[in-house]
């Protein structure tokens, strides 16, 4: 029974090692945390890659060095630590695959290595002791070393001595012959070098002069300035360069940093430093100032001279560089001012290459095609041009590069980056070199989208304005013909209407006279009456004619004296003896047609006199000059009219008393009305009862 229970409890173990899910991962211990997880086999992964490390080494060692004394327990150790190892990489193996029968097989095998190497190793305890140190093998090699370097010494000395003597010798015969040879070659040289000194001044007196005469013709000095001294030596030529007088002035340093621009000073010092640290051609351009105050650019060129690599001079060459130096800031100045209309310009500015691509294009040309800059730099012209008119550009850019003009303007569309055509107006000038070949093409490119638009719109109206003149012609013609017919009509019904009236008239003057005496008073005062009526209906008939023919008649634009006409008009109205009229000392020349001018004023004078309730009275007449027209005034201190008629004034046939107390058409402010505003002014009237009336209208200057 007991061996029944074993047997089966030793196959339920074989079971969970070939089962592993019988058991749970050692990772669940650690409730799977991340962290927690990491830790453990990272630690024992770095364990295990020790372990096997240090095991590796120790059997490498044992192999290499095969007089090691106690190389099993070596071994051991390398086994025991191999061991160990592999227990840290089963550890990492359990935390994720539960297999805890292996794990223990390999800490088993790992005991019985760990016992079996400490019971190897306790034996071998007093052998390893006696091993001698490593101190004692070091100074047991010391002293064996130590004496066979002191006889080494003694026979190397020995044999020394005997060369050094041997040599002696040698060296002592060869020294005497080689110093009579040397001294035979040295006089030999001595000769030469002597005519050599002698060709090389000659030759140096030559290039002096010729350098002098360059430097002369080149306009400029030379200086020279002796590192550990305060002068300076400069040729005549650098003191007029630099501003000083050769006759009262030593230069030194001191005095010609005081010469220099005080804004030039600390970038000249900086690059003589620079050029000396680096052994480099200093040069350098800065402003001096001379005696008048004056500030010359002047460029400065040298190098310093080296003595056993201590700088002990400076020598170099100036020259006035004031012309070119304005020329160079003027010009920097006209570039940055084009940079700035061209960046900034209100159009499309660009810069072509002679076969057409973009070199440089502003913002407001990109804003209108929708391109960045980029995008366009390095494109031909032609890749954004409508197809329509490639032809017509070839054509333009053909005539540019031949000569045959430097700058040409048209109309063209270019297309935008969303395939829409824009039209504008492109002016395109050459940009030359000194060869007058072409170097580049500037374009202006202006939008006139709006005014093709307007254009359009304009040819438009203008068909239309065309037709609306055939129309108004063809109305003024039948205006002019109702108007001819209107005269006629007006002409014969004026006259057909005036001759029964004037046989009324004389028929009533004829009954009179026959009558004579026998006449009854009242029924001459009814033939007077009806003699009235017929003037009346007369003056009617006249006012009508004339009212109908304001604005019609042809017009004689003359220069018009006001004054002076005013005059005329009032000595042919012939006012009452106690009326006074009367007019500024000047007033304004207009431009107009007197004959109607004439006629507002003599209505105005007239009907002024006429409903003044006194014998005496008088009559303003005013003019203000304004820009456009004249505002004339005519005031008369009368009896006014009352707000409620005002009004009716210039209504036809409006009379403000009756005609049989006062005789009046009603027509003539009618007719004044309507003169005015056919001559484009307007007329309004301001009247206080019992103050008078002041009639004011405005005529234009120009008619």
């Amino acid at each position: 029974m007991f061996f029944q229970v074993v047997t089966n409890e030793m196959a339920s173990e074989r079971a969970a090692l070939l089962l592993p899910d019988l058991y749970i991962p050692h990772g669940h211990c650690y409730l799977w945390q991340s962290p927690l997880v990491g830790l453990h086999g990272f630690s024992d992964g770095i364990i295990a890659i020790a372990y096997f490390t240090i095991a590796a080494a120790l059997i490498y060692f044992v192999r290499q060095r095969q007089d090691v004394p106690l190389r099993g327990v070596f071994w051991l150790f390398g086994a025991f630590i191999a061991a160990c190892g592999l227990t840290h990489l089963i550890a990492i193996w359990t935390l994720w695959f539960p297999y805890y029968w292996l794990s223990g097989t390999v800490k088993a095998v790992t005991a019985v290595i760990s016992l079996f190497t400490a019971l190897s190793l306790i034996p071998r305890i007093p052998q390893a002791l006696a091993i001698p140190s490593t101190e004692s093998l070091a100074q047991l090699n010391q002293t064996l070393s130590q004496e066979v370097s002191e006889r080494q010494q003694t026979e190397a000395k020995y044999q020394a001595l005997a060369a050094e003597l041997e040599s002696r010798v040698t060296s002592r015969t060869a020294q005497l012959t080689q110093a009579q040879q040397d001294n035979e070659q040295l006089l030999g040289q001595e000769q030469t070098t002597r005519a050599e000194l002698e060709a090389a001044l000659q030759q140096q007196q030559d290039t002096t002069e010729r350098l002098n005469i360059a430097l002369s013709a080149a306009r400029m000095g030379t200086w020279d300035w002796h590192l550990d001294q305060e002068c300076l030596q400069w040729s005549p030529k650098t003191y007029q360069i630099l501003g000083f007088d050769a006759d009262q002035e030593q230069p030194t340093y001191d005095r010609w940093q005081a010469q220099v621009h005080p804004e030039d000073v600390a970038r000249i010092e900086a690059a003589m430093a620079i050029a000396r640290a680096n052994q480099e051609i200093f040069a350098e351009e800065y402003r001096v100032q001379w005696s008048d105050q004056s500030w010359h650019w002047v460029l400065a060129q040298g190098r310093f001279l080296y003595a056993d690599d201590q700088p002990q001079r400076m020598i170099g060459v100036v020259q006035e560089t004031t012309e070119a130096k304005r020329s160079a800031l003027a010009l920097a100045a006209s570039e940055a001012r084009f940079r700035v209309v061209f960046e900034q310009a209100a159009v499309g500015m660009a810069r072509l290459s002679p076969d057409g691509n973009w070199l440089q294009v502003n913002e407001t040309f990109c804003s209108l095609l929708g391109y960045e800059a980029d995008e366009l730099v390095q494109q031909n012209f032609q890749a954004i041009t409508d197809p329509a008119d490639v032809e017509q550009d070839q054509r333009y850019l053909q005539q540019l590069r031949s000569g045959q003009g430097d700058i040409c303007r048209f109309e063209k569309r270019y297309l935008h980056k969303d395939g829409t055509s824009i039209w504008t107006m492109v002016t395109v000038s050459t940009e030359t070199d000194e060869q007058h070949q072409v170097r580049s093409f500037i374009a202006v490119i202006e939008d006139i989208r709006k005014l093709k638009q307007t254009t359009a719109e304009l040819e438009q109206r203008a068909k239309e304005l065309e037709q609306m003149n055939g129309l108004l012609a063809m109305t003024n013609a039948l205006v002019e013909n109702r108007n001819a017919e209107l005269d006629q009509f007006a002409y014969v019904a004026s006259h057909d209407l005036k001759a029964p009236l004037r046989a009324i008239a004389n028929l009533s003057e004829w009954i009179e006279e026959d009558l004579g005496h026998d006449l009854p008073e009242e029924n001459r005062h009814q033939l007077d009456l009806l003699r009235n009526r017929v003037h009346r209906m007369e003056a009617l008939i006249n006012g009508l004619l004339e009212y109908s023919r304001v604005g019609r008649r042809e017009r004689q634009i003359i220069p018009v004296d006001v004054r002076q006409m005013l005059v005329e008009t009032i000595d042919l109205i012939v006012p009452p003896p106690a009326f006074t009229i009367a007019l500024p000392a000047q007033m304004p020349a207009l431009t107009t047609s007197q004959s109607a001018l004439n006629q507002v004023f003599s209505n105005l004078i007239t009907n002024a006199i006429k409903h003044h309730d006194r014998e005496d009275g008088r009559i303003d007449i005013t003019a203000i000059e304004h820009d456009d027209f004249i505002e004339f005034a005519v005031s008369d201190d009368g009896p006014g009219i009352a707000p409620q008629y005002q009004s009716k004034v210039f209504t036809i046939f409006q009379t403000l008393k009756s005609r049989d107390v006062l005789e009046s058409t009603g027509i003539g402010l009618a007719i004044v009305k309507k003169t005015v505003e056919s001559e484009g002014g307007t007329i309004t009237l301001e009247s206080v009862p019992g103050e008078g009336c002041t009639f004011r209208f405005k005529w234009p200057k120009q008619s």
